[in-house]
């Protein structure tokens, strides 16, 4: 069966560009000042990185440009590579970029915790340069438990929590590109499953949250640790991982990723590359 287009507008669209009447109509508008041109030259980068346990997300999440935000909601970034202080966003001022750390950590055991961060995040009065959620996994699992805490998760719950998690991870995501204070990197962790319908290692997030996550992001990278002790992330196309870029080739298909002694990229590295435009 053969669709016929219907739009009219569409219809006018391709008969304005073979006529060459769209270029002239943008010219006349920017010369009008009707069209403002972008002001932004640069933007950050978003990222999700999943992996099994102990693959090493946690690290990576912990290498974006300093001072570092780490929202540790698994208890996990004490041990990363990086000078550290503690901040308790619920009853401390945001603390002060003089030197002597790197990394700012905030112990997130409730939602309303990670709430507090992103509202300081999003008021632009902070020193961060980029932030990391550990895990995504994680913070889905605190929704749930302060929603149904021992019960059953019902079905009115399973939509409720796409909405939370949906709106609070495209909330953090927006922050690369606030207005006065944007993130460079904004990094998400989280765990790692075989998807028997798909026969594919996808996030780890329950409910059709998982559907979504992909979307959200500019780099969806998979991490994977070796006997050799490398660690790999994964972000070009794979029949067996979901991963991907949207961020022009500018990234290798797989980063082998840097450590303590071990030559490799970190989040500011592929940053740098990003936006110096390569490959």
């Amino acid at each position: 069966m053969t669709v016929q287009p219907t739009d009219v507008g569409l219809r006018q669209a391709h008969s304005n560009a073979q006529a060459g009447s769209v270029g002239s109509w943008q010219q006349q508008q920017q010369q009008q000042g009707q069209l403002a041109r972008p002001r932004r030259k640069v933007q950050g980068i978003s990222c999700c990185v999943h992996g099994l346990a102990k693959a090493g997300k946690s690290s990576l999440g912990d290498s974006g440009p300093v001072p570092r935000l780490i929202v540790d909601i698994e208890g996990t970034a004490f041990w990363t590579p990086s000078r550290k202080i503690e901040w308790n966003p619920m009853t401390e001022p945001v603390p002060r970029a003089d030197g002597s750390w790197d990394s700012c950590l905030v112990i997130a055991k409730e939602a309303r915790v990670i709430q507090q961060v992103y509202k300081v995040l999003a008021s632009g009065a902070h020193p961060f340069n980029s932030a990391c959620v550990d895990s995504i996994t994680e913070f889905q699992q605190r929704i749930i438990d302060e929603r149904v805490g021992w019960g059953k998760v019902g079905r009115d719950d399973w939509g409720v929590l796409l909405r939370q998690v949906s709106w609070a991870t495209r909330q953090w995501r927006d922050l690369i590109t606030h207005p006065t204070k944007p993130l460079w990197t904004l990094t998400f962790v989280a765990g790692t499953h075989w998807d028997e319908r798909l026969s594919k290692w996808r996030p780890l997030v329950q409910g059709q949250v998982g559907n979504f996550l992909p979307y959200y992001v500019d780099i969806l990278g998979h991490l994977g640790a070796f006997p050799d002790q490398s660690r790999h992330l994964l972000i070009g196309p794979h029949p067996s991982y979901e991963t991907g870029e949207r961020v022009g080739g500018r990234l290798p298909y797989s980063l082998p990723i840097g450590y303590p002694g071990r030559d490799g990229y970190t989040m500011e590295s592929m940053l740098a590359q990003v936006l110096a435009g390569r490959y």
